[in-house]
């Protein structure tokens, strides 16, 4: 059975390997528990990436007010976009179906 802190590493690690794909550079920053923020840079652009992962069949959870708000003022604080990455994991710690993504300050 994962825990609570397996569910959240195996989440960044999907986010994590999905930006480095695309040509980020990433380091993390541990909001809470089983919520992580990732930075990801690359020569295009820049975010903040709260992610957010559950196991399935629970559903993910939405963002609270007080984390989007945390997350566009650091954001705005580094000059980049703010988004959230939201991840379903199976039992074995994969990925299911899509990351969900949402930029949070347009």
């Amino acid at each position: 059975m994962l825990t609570h802190t397996d569910i959240a590493e195996h989440g960044e690690r999907h986010v994590q390997d999905w930006l480095e794909e695309q040509g980020y550079h990433c380091t993390h920053n541990h909001a809470h528990h089983g919520q992580c923020d990732i930075e990801a840079r690359s020569e295009e652009n820049d975010m903040v990436v709260h992610v957010v992962a559950a196991l399935d069949p629970n559903t993910i959870p939405e963002l609270t007010t007080s984390d989007r708000a945390r997350v566009v003022s650091r954001a705005m604080n580094l000059g980049v976009d703010a988004w959230s990455a939201k991840v379903l994991i199976d039992a074995s710690g994969e990925i299911i179906g899509e990351i969900q993504w949402e930029q949070l300050n347009h």
